[in-house]
Order: C-alpha cells, then structure tokens, then sequence
C-alpha cells in the first residue's frame, strides 16, 4: 500500500534522515521517503504487517505533527 503523509515540522536534512530511518526499521516498511521542503512522507508498506495509524505514531513520536 502507497500512502502520502502531510507532515509539519520538518525544517532540515537531519529531520528527513530521521523520519526516513526510523521508518525503515519499522516491520512492513518498503520504502520510505521524506520531502522537508513540501512537507510530506511517501511511505510503501504492507498493511497486513503494519497500520498507517503505528506509522503516524512513530513520525510523531520523533516531535513531528502528522496532518490527518
């Protein structure tokens, strides 16, 4: 599954390397891409390992705002 999250808060190449890592360690994560600059996370992941709701915790865990 392929979905798009609007995310506030990231400011900076660190916090795309932070998102993206974070997200990768998750089971079930495929890829996952961060956009600082427009704000979003593009996120590939199997829905039967993962629930988008564990994803938008993880993000914002890390002091970020997930827009839903």
């Amino acid at each position: 599954m392929f979905k798009k999250l609007m995310v506030e808060g990231m400011s900076c190449q660190h916090c795309k390397h932070n998102i993206e890592t974070v997200l990768k360690q998750m089971e079930g994560i495929k890829e996952a891409t961060a956009y600082y600059n427009q704000g979003y996370v593009d996120i590939d992941f199997d829905d039967n390992k993962v629930k988008i709701e564990e994803i938008m915790a993880e993000i914002e865990d890390l002091g970020f705002d997930v827009i839903k």
